[in-house]
């Protein structure tokens, strides 16, 4: 049990501060890996490869930089362009909870950090809380080991829920009758996306590239100008007339 313990510490898969370093060691190596200058192939080795490598080939060296294939475009929202992100999906076994109370934890680490998503299911005092703990410390280790996903940037997009199978079981009651008590299974699958700060978005039409330049001056609105100050200073020459039991702002 120590032993196998230690064989997931070893891989990143501890959510405490150890695993958590030696993730970011291992994506480090894999971008120092990737950022080193690549070997051209010889004339034998071009040769023997296939007709589709040999094209490729040539147009990442015409190009001068070869475009990354896991990037997806992706939409940021009505008015906010476009951006393209690292996407990587993982998904639970179906275990004995109900898809109600797994939704309400699904809500919860909708949106956070993949590892303040990981902290929080730490502290969870939720019985499906340790189960979506180790889930989610294996999706962050997979990431950075076949995405080469930074995990610092790493967030939980979507956390969907679907329903498994029902196990039932016999109920039984007076004068020879029984019932039948469905124990529900559910899983919960994760959208990790990658946040990329270098990247600005990009506009898919003339109004949100005006919206992304601060050009288009913002729509008013009618009934929402407020004519007034919500708050006026008290100044001491000004009597209080019926003063109330509480001080209100």
């Amino acid at each position: 049990m120590f032993g196998l313990v230690r064989s997931f510490n070893r891989l990143g898969v501890s959510s405490g501060p150890t695993g958590a370093r030696l993730l970011h060691t291992t994506y480090a190596s894999l971008v120092n890996k990737k950022s080193e200058t690549p070997v051209r192939p010889s004339a034998a080795d071009q040769s023997a490869s296939s007709v589709f490598a040999a094209t490729t080939a040539a147009q990442s060296s015409s190009s001068g930089s070869a475009i990354p294939q896991d990037l997806h475009t992706v939409s940021l929202g009505k008015g906010q362009g476009t951006a393209r992100i690292r996407e990587y999906t993982y998904s639970t076994a179906n275990f004995h909870v109900s898809p109600r109370k797994l939704r309400l934890i699904g809500n919860q680490i909708t949106g956070l950090p993949l590892t303040e998503a990981i902290r929080q299911m730490q502290f969870s005092a939720k019985k499906a809380a340790t189960k979506i703990r180790h889930s989610l410390v294996w999706a962050r280790k997979n990431a950075v080991f076949q995405k080469e996903m930074n995990p610092d940037n790493m967030f939980v997009k979507l956390a969907r829920v679907g329903k498994g199978k029902y196990r039932k079981r016999l109920d039984p009651k007076a004068r020879g009758r029984f019932g039948v008590i469905r124990i529900p299974y559910s899983h919960m699958k994760y959208v990790v996306w990658e946040k990329r700060p270098e990247e600005k978005p990009q506009a898919r039409n003339a109004v949100e590239r005006a919206l992304l330049a601060g050009d288009l001056p913002k729509r008013k609105v009618k009934g929402f100008t407020l004519t007034k100050k919500v708050w006026m200073p008290l100044t001491e020459n000004k009597p209080v007339i019926n003063p109330k039991s509480f001080y209100n702002w």
